[in-house]
């Protein structure tokens, strides 16, 4: 009876943490989609030059520093 219970337990943990596995996958799938799309929009951004650009010859507002 007590390896029956074993078996059943085990069984069921496996269970739980193959789902647990799954949902982190998905999220972090989705977290993934939502970074590349960001990422997009910035690039789109800058490419089509909607942004207020300083006049020509000032230093404020001419330059965007970006630091990763």
């Amino acid at each position: 009876m007590d390896i029956t219970n074993y078996l059943i337990e085990t069984g069921s943990q496996m269970s739980a943490t193959k789902t647990a596995y799954e949902a982190s996958i998905k999220v972090a799938r989705k977290a993934l989609d939502v970074q590349e799309q960001t990422g997009q929009n910035v690039m789109k951004l800058l490419e089509t030059g909607d942004m207020n650009r300083a006049t020509e010859g000032a230093a404020t507002g001419s330059n965007i520093d970006f630091l990763a």
